[in-house]
């Protein structure tokens, strides 16, 4: 999931300074246990009913096996969302109880991997029935009670505002490449200050296994931003191809990764989304790239979700769709 953060460098600096004074006398670090908390990934977003994800913090030295994962899902809790007028509690549904067509149906829905689905029992929070969907200009709140905890949480789903245009541009990154490149697109923001925008996208044409290359839409890192240097202004901006954690798809680990190719048919959809919700997006992009660097300081990631860790977003979503082409 998006918001199981590991610090991969710690290891690598005990090791160092472990070598550097072997020779004079044996140590012991005894690093404190830290107590796990409950992380919240929810979402509403215009027209479509809620879907929350719940999952534990789990301490940097326990194992990240399938197992161990497993357990970082929480199956047991009550969530309830309500907009003012009215409350409703949500529908559990786990991937366990489902077919091979409803596990596919809910890695569209979730963005997570089929694969990882098929292996855990993953649950999930929505309303089965369709009577809390969002609207655009309404406020949500969010109350989750699980594991002997109570947060909560409000968002809103701001008015959409479509992408003026949206085309592919090879990346010309490499000699004679004709085939690989990034999505382009353009926007009006409006001349009020304090809009906020997140990008996703989704291959719909067939890969080599003839389905579609992305079940659901994928974020790339850094998929937020806001107007704070452009209030007002009409801008191009691009963004690369994100992928789904865990992925095994070759497209996702060899030199096409990051890119969309010539031919993909992909499906955009541009967001808008409040100031406390691209912090979010903003901080977590910045905690996963710091981790590559040991002499980096970990940024904190700036959660809206009182009692807990995570984000619960509003989307004023728009959908658009370009061929990559010349």
């Amino acid at each position: 999931m998006e918001l199981q953060i590991l610090m991969k460098r710690l290891p690598l600096f005990i090791i160092t300074a472990a070598v550097l004074i072997s020779c004079e006398k044996e140590i012991t670090v005894d690093l404190p246990t830290t107590p796990s908390k409950v992380v919240v990934e929810g979402v509403i977003e215009t027209g479509q009913v809620p879907i929350v994800l719940l999952s534990r913090t789990q301490s940097f030295f326990e194992p990240t096996t399938i197992s161990g994962l497993a357990r970082l899902y929480i199956t047991s809790a009550t969530v309830i969302v309500s907009d003012g007028i009215v409350t409703d509690t949500l529908d559990q549904v786990c991937s366990s109880q489902l077919t091979e067509d409803q596990l596919i149906a809910a890695a569209a829905a979730t963005g997570i991997s089929v694969d990882l689905l098929r292996q855990i029992n993953i649950c999930a929070w929505t309303d089965l029935g369709g009577t809390m969907v969002g609207v655009e200009g309404r406020s949500y709140s969010l109350t989750v009670i699980a594991d002997g905890r109570t947060l909560t949480s409000t968002t809103k789903v701001p008015f959409g505002i479509p992408l003026d245009s949206l085309w592919f541009k090879l990346a010309n990154q490499r000699p004679d490449d004709d085939t690989l490149g990034f999505l382009w697109g353009t926007i009006a923001d409006p001349d009020t200050a304090g809009n906020a925008y997140r990008w996703m996208a989704k291959r719909i044409n067939a890969g080599s296994d003839g389905d579609a290359k992305d079940a659901s839409f994928v974020a790339p890192l850094f998929s937020t931003f806001d107007d704070r240097y452009a209030n007002g202004l009409r801008f191009d901006f691009a963004y690369n191809r994100g992928k789904v954690a865990f992925s095994s798809a070759d497209d996702d680990n060899n030199e096409e990764s990051g890119y969309f190719k010539m031919g993909d048919t992909v499906v955009v959809k541009f967001s808008s989304i409040g100031l406390p919700e691209n912090r979010f997006y903003e901080s977590f992009s910045n905690n996963v790239t710091s981790q590559g660097d040991m002499f980096s300081s970990p940024a904190n990631v700036m959660s809206n979700i009182t009692g807990g860790l995570g984000i619960w977003a509003g989307y004023g979503s728009r959908l658009d769709t370009v061929i990559c082409g010349p």
